[in-house]
C-alpha cells in the first residue's frame, strides 16, 4: 500500500513539473508572437469591429491616401483581368483559402448580392493561385461576386493579413479595417464612408 502512494505521489509531480514546463513555454510563445505583432484585433471594444493595426509590420495609413490606378490579376478561370479602382466606390475584400475566420465571408457572398457600404461594387481578391489552394477557392467561389487573384493589389495596398478590407473611392482609400463578420465590416466602412462624405462637404 505505502508503495502505492509513494508511486502515485511521484507520478502526480512529474505531471505537474510537465505542466507547468508546457504553460512557461505556451506563455513564451505567447509573448514572442506579441512582440512580433501577429494576429489581427478584430474586437478589442464591445461596440464593434475597429481598425486593424499590426505594430511593427504596417504603418498607418491616414485617411485619403491614393490608391493605385487599377487591380490587376487573374480570375479563378484563368483569365487575366484589370478593375479600375479611379471611378466609383469599389470595396476590396481580401481573403483566403486557409484562414479561419475568413470562411463567414465566403459563407455570406455565396447567398445571394450581399448589401455593400456606399453603393461600392464588391470584388473578393486572393494572393496569386500558387499560394492558395484553388480548390478550396473553387468551392466557395460566390456566384454574384468576382474574385481575383492579385498578389500585387494585396502588395500595392499594404494588406497585412486575412480578412481585410479595404474601400476605394475616386482613386482614393476612404476606409479599411477588419472584423469578424460582414454586418461588423459593412459598420465599420459605412461609417468610414460617411465621415469621408462630411470631409468633402466641409
Amino acid at each position: 500500500m505505502t508503495v502505492l502512494v509513494v508511486g502515485l505521489a511521484l507520478a502526480v509531480g512529474v505531471l505537474t513539473v510537465l505542466v507547468a514546463g508546457l504553460l512557461r513555454s505556451h506563455a513564451e510563445i505567447l509573448k514572442a508572437l506579441h512582440d512580433l505583432g501577429a494576429g489581427l484585433e478584430l474586437d478589442r471594444r464591445d461596440d464593434g469591429p475597429v481598425p486593424v493595426t499590426i505594430d511593427g509590420v504596417v504603418p498607418p495609413r491616414t485617411s485619403g491616401s491614393a490608391a493605385p490606378d487599377s487591380l490587376v490579376g487573374r480570375t479563378l478561370d484563368g483569365e487575366d483581368v484589370a478593375f479600375s479602382l479611379q471611378g466609383g466606390p469599389t470595396l476590396l475584400a481580401f481573403l483566403s483559402s486557409g484562414c479561419t475566420t475568413c470562411q463567414a465571408f465566403w459563407s455570406a457572398f455565396r447567398t445571394g448580392s450581399p448589401e455593400v457600404p456606399a453603393g461600392a461594387r464588391l470584388l473578393v481578391v486572393v494572393r496569386d493561385l500558387a499560394e492558395e489552394s484553388e480548390s478550396e477557392l473553387l468551392s466557395r467561389r460566390p456566384a454574384s461576386v468576382p474574385v481575383v487573384a492579385s498578389t500585387a493589389g494585396w502588395d500595392g495596398l499594404g494588406v497585412p493579413g486575412s480578412p481585410y478590407f479595404v474601400l476605394v473611392d475616386g482613386g482614393r482609400v476612404v476606409g479599411e479595417g477588419s472584423g469578424a463578420s460582414w454586418p461588423q465590416v459593412v459598420t465599420l466602412l459605412s461609417q468610414a464612408a460617411a465621415d469621408a462624405r462630411l470631409h468633402e462637404a466641409s
